[in-house]
């Protein structure tokens, strides 16, 4: 997990406010959660343990990070795609909510990589 800031202009986004609660907890928490690029592994349960690692009830949580996945792939605020038969998402505006100083190299392939497979 990483160090993330919150830029005040997301509690104003439009995009942000049509979102529920939970789901801008999950797309806040996947900016620690994926590499320097925005990319990060689409496994659900290690995305949950990631983000809540404490909470009691993790089957509560697993069914909020599913369907916090699936608002946020459907309002077009990450992109699920598979390379060479591994699952990735990737946060798409990246750039504009992060600012990274001392990028490391990316850990996993960007979308717009070879063999790139889009999920559902």
């Amino acid at each position: 997990m990483r160090i993330r800031s919150i830029r005040p202009e997301f509690w104003t986004s439009t995009d942000i406010a049509a979102l529920d609660w939970h789901t801008r907890l999950v797309y806040i928490g996947l900016w620690s959660y994926v590499d320097d690029n925005g990319v990060g592994r689409d496994v659900e349960p290690l995305i949950t343990a990631a983000l809540f690692p404490l909470d009691g009830d993790l089957s509560e949580s697993s069914v909020r990070v599913h369907e916090g996945l699936k608002a946020l792939c459907s309002g077009g605020q990450i992109v699920r795609y598979q390379v060479a038969g591994k699952p990735y998402l990737h946060v798409v505006q990246w750039s504009k909510h992060q600012k990274i100083n001392r990028a490391s190299e990316g850990r996993y392939p960007l979308p717009t990589s070879g063999n790139t497979i889009r999920s559902a």
